[in-house]
Parts: C-alpha cells; structure tokens; sequence
C-alpha cells in the first residue's frame, strides 16, 4: 500500500510544519510544502513521517485519509482495551506501544501512555499520547544516524521500539534502586516489619511486567515474519531489541526472586525479634519473682518464724534478695536473654 493508491482522497486538515518530514537516503528534506513532500514520496523519492502528539479524532481521520490507512486497521490500532501489539495488513505494519514510567517508591509506576506507528513503504506515521512526548528524540536519534534513517519507515518502526524498551530498562533500573533500600531495611534492626513495602514492590513489580512481557511477541512478528518495509537489516536490528528486551525480562525475573526473598528474610527476622523478646520477659519474669515468692513467703504470718525477731533479720532478706536477682540478671545477660 502506498500513498498514492486509491486515487485522490478527501483532504482533512494539514500537518503543522513541526509534524512532518521528508527524509530522502537518511536526510532530511527542508523547503518543501507538505503536498509536495507527499507527491514526492508517492515517486518513491524518500519517505514522508507524520508525528502528531495527542491527535484529535479528526488528525487521525485525516492522516488515515492521506495514506489510505484502512478504518478497521485505525480502529483496532487505537482500541485502548488492547495494550503493546503488531499488526500486518496488506504491506502496512502498525505498532502499538505501551509506555510506563516508574517515579519512585512512594508514586510508583505511571502509565506514560501509548505510541503507536504505521509504517508503508514511504510513510511512517506515529501517534503518541500521553506524556512527555517520546518522539522529538527519537526523530534526533535518528537524524543522527542517516544510515540507520535510509532504510526508510523500517527504521521509524525499529526506533520507536527500541526507544520504548530503553524506557523499560530505566524503570526496572530505578525499581532496582528502590529494591535496595527495602532490602538494606530488612536487615537493619531498627526499621521494623517491612512487609507492607514489600507486598507493594511486588504489586508494582507485576506493573512493570504487564507492560514489559505483551512486547515480546510483536518484536518476533517484526523480526520473523515482516512485509516489505522491514528490510532485512531491520529485522537484525530488531534481533538487538529483542534481545534488549530479554534482558529486562531478565532484570525483572530476578527482582521477583528478590522480593521473594526478602519476605521470606522479613518474616524470619520478625520470628527471631518475637523469640528475642519472649526471652526478655521470661528473663525479667525470673528475676522478679524470687523477691515475689520470698515476700509471699513472708506475708504469711505465721507464729513461729525466728527470724523475724532477729534484729538482722530484714536486711539479710533484703541482700539475699539482691544477690539472687543480680546472680540471674548476669546469667540471662551471659546468655544474651538480656
């Protein structure tokens, strides 16, 4: 499918000049009018890329328009119940991206939106919404590499890809960074039970996941079973996102173990801190009651106790009570109960 099949379509609204490009053997195109940069792509003399940041229902009707972009493609395309996905339909190929951003421990992780593209054999169009708006530097990344940009709406397709894994990567980074810190508490026995931050790592762990794992099949379509405009140094370059992308599942793999083995630390530090002070109190239960048991002993009252008319008799209890409890009080703390 190209731009110029179908004849002549119903015009809608045309791009602001910051919108689009026409990029010719991986340069930009300056000077043009955006009607000539599109008859020129309809010679095949490059490609024209239309990037629209929050696209209102009539932009995206009028760049379907445009391109011929067919409406049962368009609406499956930004069907918001589906997440990240590739479709291939009559030499288009449209992807769907899920963006995520992770903002720290107490946000946690921000749906940053989606991204999607639709890449012909002289066009790409992206879509993006939500914030911010990755696709500025993706355009500059790309420029920066006209070699990379000559290979046309591929390299659109692989750019946008491998830029949304990049944002995986620096999620799982700074949810490895906050991992840390609950793991350095765990074991510092003044921070307390850490369940609670624990149970929400894994929670926002399971986000990050939701949104990394669904990327996987469509990086295989693109890199297996892609139309024309993924030539086949493309697809090598998308074996490297795929790749990438195994590598983050592999980060966020063993952040699962990690959480999992922090709770299970979490829970036996809570068993040791419970045993730790049962023996405090059976300790100090101990040693009170010796001078509890000897005073009972004594408030008895009975008739013929000796001592108690020995003028030495109440201090000598009085030490040996001292004695008893300072004799258990060294045994306890000898044994670490105290």
């Amino acid at each position: 499918m190209t731009v110029g099949e179908g004849g002549s379509r119903p015009r809608g609204p045309t791009p602001a000049p910051d919108d689009w490009a026409l990029y010719r053997d991986g340069r930009l195109q300056p000077g043009r009018e955006y009607d000539d940069a599109v008859a020129a792509a309809r010679e095949r003399q490059g490609f024209v890329w239309v990037r629209l940041h929050e696209p209102t229902g009539e932009d995206v009707r009028a760049v379907a328009s445009e391109f011929g972009l067919h409406p049962l493609v368009v609406d499956d395309a930004r069907d918001e119940r589906h997440g990240t996905k590739a479709g291939l339909y009559d030499g288009l190929v449209y992807l769907v991206l899920h963006r995520v951003a992770y903002e720290g421990e107490a946000t946690g992780v921000r749906d940053a939106g989606r991204l999607t593209v639709f890449a012909g054999p002289d066009f790409a169009v992206t879509l993006s919404e939500g914030g911010p708006d990755p696709v500025p530097a993706i355009v500059q990344r790309l420029e920066e590499q006209p070699k990379l940009l000559a290979h046309g709406p591929a390299a659109v397709l692989y750019a946008t890809a491998d830029a949304t894994v990049d944002e995986y990567t620096e999620a799982a980074e700074a949810f490895e960074s906050d991992l840390t810190d609950i793991e350095a508490a765990v074991f510092d026995d003044t921070s307390g039970n850490q369940a609670g931050r624990i149970y929400r790592a894994k929670r926002r762990l399971l986000q990050l996941r939701r949104a990394v794992v669904p990327l996987g099949p469509p990086v295989r379509t693109l890199m297996q079973h892609a139309p024309e405009p993924v030539q086949a140094k493309v697809q090598q370059l998308f074996q490297g996102v795929g790749a990438h992308l195994d590598h983050v599942h592999g980060q966020l793999a063993a952040h699962d173990d990690i959480i999992n083995s922090m709770l299970q630390a979490n829970l036996a530090q809570l068993s040791v801190s419970q045993n730790n002070d049962m023996r405090k109190i059976t300790s100090w239960a101990a040693i009170v009651a010796v001078p509890t048991a000897i005073a009972g002993i004594y408030g008895m009252n009975f008739t013929d106790m000796p001592e108690l008319h020995w003028v030495f008799g109440y201090p000598a209890v009085m030490l040996v009570m001292a004695a008893i409890c300072v004799v258990l009080y060294w045994n306890f703390k000898r044994r670490g109960w105290l």
